[in-house]
């Protein structure tokens, strides 16, 4: 879903644990970097809402959601 909206190849044998990029992720500048499974995505907090709306937008066309923090910890 990232991948979507950036530039960087966020496939695992490119963009490895660990490593760290500075990018454009949905018009704003960003750093993401990957830690496992995850990749964390670090933006300026003036563009929060935007950006989460973004992200919301393009879960949406993948068929997902937000989980909240008692979604997760029900599991």
């Amino acid at each position: 879903m990232l991948a979507k909206m950036c530039g960087v190849d966020l496939r695992r044998h490119v963009f490895a644990d660990g490593a760290v990029a500075q990018t454009s992720v949905a018009r704003l500048n960003a750093i993401l970097i990957r830690q496992g499974d995850a990749v964390h995505l670090l933006a300026d907090s003036a563009s929060a809402e935007y950006l989460w709306d973004c992200v919301v937008d393009a879960m949406a066309e993948y068929g997902g959601a937000v989980a909240g923090a008692g979604h997760l910890l029900a599991a």
